[in-house]
């Protein structure tokens, strides 16, 4: 949606206050369909202008009108709010098609500050339809101020779109294979989307996942991996879960905590199917209760231990909510429910109460209160005690990298035009070229930048080997004499360059004697006015050719078709891509001040911080401009300290950067607590299937909203009801 235009006139003398116009006038407008009167505070004025004193009346009424339907209308993923959402549109077009399109009318009462009516005049409100589509609305407000009349109106265009795809993980898999972890350690949130079964992941080696899981098939356990549910990066008042939609099994240590107090909505871990575990297992701990949910328990080996309720649900097939407790050692602080029989046959602590369906074997040996013992219950699963659903699908993904590539729909891309020029002999460019022009080379770049956050700007500056102005092929074409060593390429996005996409040349191969270090500077000037993302971006992507063939949406599935993409395989050792706003504030002046080289550990005391608050002391990178678009068949691998600031969009593709990355790098909570963590990827990872190796960290931030990746998944369930607002116009 677009902001409301602020007009000049809204802050001289003689503006109306409004306190309730928006409750109430568009509650009874949205969610009724009838219009009542509205409450106004009016401030002294000596402005005695009647036409100026009835034109803010008029605008300041119109201007509430709008903004509530913003609100009624904002972006929502709650289905609730959603259904509400659409209501509220529904309404409005319900008002503007009465009495054949010319709408409906009401005039407003104003209040004063000692609840009294206060006469500034009258208006009229009138909701109407412009033309003759209901889809197009102009609201209309008319004041009358001693005799003085003013008219303005706001022509607006509702909608109902497809959802503009939203990132949320860190790590996602896409592919229907399962998969393995050593030593892998995600901050944010990571998901298996592909709702294929008989999937099995496997964590091992002190695997960590400092965010929410959600996986489609089963997770094997093994080597004291960890869950740390923390609020979500992408909004700090949610918390976090674990799903996983069929069995969890546990053979060594497990744990799952939480930073979070337990609120209705998160902290808890749900399992589709059943939990064994054979070793010992933590779920939550004193203050912090993580509830589990599962279809069926059969907990053994060593201990078991709890904070939070334990509830065993029936589900689908065989699944009858039956629980086994054997462990030795086994403590649930909270409640135990079982909607089958339960079979306890080692001593078993409850802190709570026990509510059975079926019947309890081994009643002697629950450690619990006997009158807090209750076999043959019914259980209410409503409130806290209500199993959460596993969403049938996730958010499916319609385009793909080759629709980027290659349609012609500029709905859905915006560098087809530049990537079909590498194949079409429009664009010969490639690295070389840019290093055969002097003004490219040996490029020093001193700009003024607000290192503190405080608005004071100092002047940084950076030098680089190389500078990349437009689109290219990264071919392996340059000299190792001058470009090997780690040289520094500046990526330099402007109005002028518009999009800027780098074509890896399929088979490039640098090795750790190359360690390239490419530095993307984003500087193009127009920003959107809801993100605050600039327009314009730069790609990393795959050479998969021309002879991609878009075939159209799959009707079933509802996805895009495409055939004819080449395979590629690129390798990479020591390969670090940064975003320059990072970049400057990561590294000191002696490692700024250098063409070539490693840039080595990040200076001390830079901070980064990857949640969505403001942190004091830390750095938090705007959405993410670099985008990596890797077509069906490519592989990537990245070797030897390799480190990426940016976000892959590979769902056919093969990722695997098997690396120590970046070392000594600060990360930051919400809470200001720190981690010094080894890092190989800045952003989001989407891809068929993704490899690591090396005790190596993962930290999520967004994509830009201006890329194409904002165009690749939704659905028809995900519709977003809302509107435009097109233009004010002031009789």
């Amino acid at each position: 949606m677009k902001n409301t235009p602020k007009r000049k006139q809204r802050n001289k003398p003689g503006v109306v206050l409004f306190t309730a116009v928006a409750v109430m006038l568009m509650l009874s407008i949205l969610l009724t369909a009838t219009v009542s009167f509205v409450s106004v505070n009016r401030t002294k004025t000596n402005d005695n202008y009647k036409s100026k004193q009835a034109y803010l009346t008029a605008s300041s009424t119109l201007e509430s009108f709008i903004n509530q339907i913003q609100t009624d209308t904002a972006p929502t993923n709650d289905p609730t709010a959603k259904a509400q959402q659409k209501k509220a549109i529904d309404n409005l077009k319900k008002l503007a098609s009465a009495n054949s399109g010319k709408g409906t009318t009401t005039n407003v009462s104003y209040n004063g500050s000692n609840g009294k009516s206060d006469n500034i005049g009258t208006t009229k409100i009138t909701v109407a339809q412009e033309g003759t589509s209901v889809a197009n609305i102009v609201v209309t407000c008319e004041t009358t101020y001693l005799g003085k009349t003013e008219k303005v109106a706001a022509h607006i265009s509702t909608q109902s779109v497809t959802k503009p795809a939203e990132y949320t993980n860190t790590i996602e898999l896409v592919g229907n294979g399962g998969a393995g972890y050593d030593n892998l350690n995600v901050i944010g949130d990571m998901a298996g989307i592909n709702n294929t079964t008989g999937k099995v992941y496997r964590f091992t080696n002190n695997t960590s996942i400092y965010g929410s899981y959600l996986m489609y098939g089963s997770l094997e356990v093994s080597t004291q991996p960890l869950i740390l549910l923390k609020p979500s990066l992408v909004d700090e008042k949610q918390g976090s879960t674990v799903t996983i939609s069929e069995n969890l099994d546990v053979s060594n240590e497990f744990h799952i905590n939480s930073t979070m107090a337990r609120a209705d909505g998160y902290n808890y871990v749900n399992i589709g199917q059943k939990l064994s575990t054979s070793n010992h297992m933590d779920v939550g701990s004193s203050g912090f209760d993580v509830d589990l949910f599962c279809c069926e328990a059969n907990i053994g080996g060593n201990d078991y231990t709890q904070y939070g309720n334990f509830y065993v649900y029936k589900g689908a097939g065989a699944y009858n909510g039956d629980a086994t407790f054997g462990a030795a050692g086994q403590t649930i602080n909270g409640s135990l429910y079982v909607e089958g029989d339960l079979n306890v046959t080692k001593s078993l602590k409850v802190t709570g109460s026990v509510y059975v369906t079926g019947t309890i074997t081994g009643k002697d040996k629950i450690v619990c209160t006997a009158s807090n013992i209750h076999e043959g219950a019914v259980l209410s699963k409503a409130g806290r005690d209500a199993k959460p659903q596993i969403p049938v699908s996730a958010d499916a993904y319609v385009y793909y990298p080759e629709d980027f590539f290659m349609s012609n729909d500029t709905n859905v891309t915006t560098i087809s035009d530049q990537y079909q020029a590498f194949y079409d002999g429009s664009n010969t460019k490639t690295f070389n070229t840019f290093a055969s022009d002097w003004t490219n080379v040996d490029y020093t770049l001193t700009e003024l930048i607000d290192l503190t956050g405080t608005g004071a700007k100092t002047p940084v500056t950076s030098r680089y080997k190389l500078r990349i102005t437009s689109s290219c092929t990264w071919a392996s074409d340059l000299s190792f004499n001058d470009y090997g060593n780690g040289s520094r390429i500046l990526v330099d996005v402007s109005d002028s360059s518009g999009d800027i996409v780098i074509r890896l040349q399929n088979g490039l191969n640098l090795g750790a004697e190359w360690s390239p270090v490419i530095v993307v500077r984003n500087r193009s000037t127009i920003i959107d006015t809801t993100t605050g993302d600039r327009k314009y971006n730069c790609y990393f992507v795959s050479d998969s050719g021309s002879a991609i063939t878009l075939n159209g949406i799959d009707s079933v599935t509802g996805k895009s078709q495409h055939s004819g993409s080449s395979a590629c395989n690129y390798s990479f050792k020591g390969l670090k891509v940064f975003d320059y706003d990072t970049y400057v504030r990561m590294f000191d002046s002696s490692v700024l001040n250098n063409t070539k080289g490693n840039p080595g550990l990040p200076q001390s005391g830079f901070v980064l911080n990857p949640t969505s608050v403001d942190v004091a002391g830390s750095y938090r990178p705007k959405n993410s401009s670099i985008i990596f678009l890797f077509g069906e068949n490519t592989t990537l691998n990245a070797t030897d300290q390799s480190f990426f600031q940016g976000s892959f969009y590979s769902p056919q593709a093969i990722v695997n950067i098997a690396t120590s990355g970046l070392g000594g790098l600060v990360v930051t909570d919400s809470a200001g607590e720190k981690m010094t963590v080894q890092c190989c990827a800045v952003g989001v990872v989407i891809a068929n299937s993704f490899g690591n190796a090396n005790t190596a960290f993962y930290v999520y931030t967004k994509p830009s909203t201006t890329s194409v990746m904002q165009n690749a998944k939704g659905g028809k369930d995900d519709s977003a009801f809302g509107y435009t607002l097109d233009r004010y116009d002031h009789y």
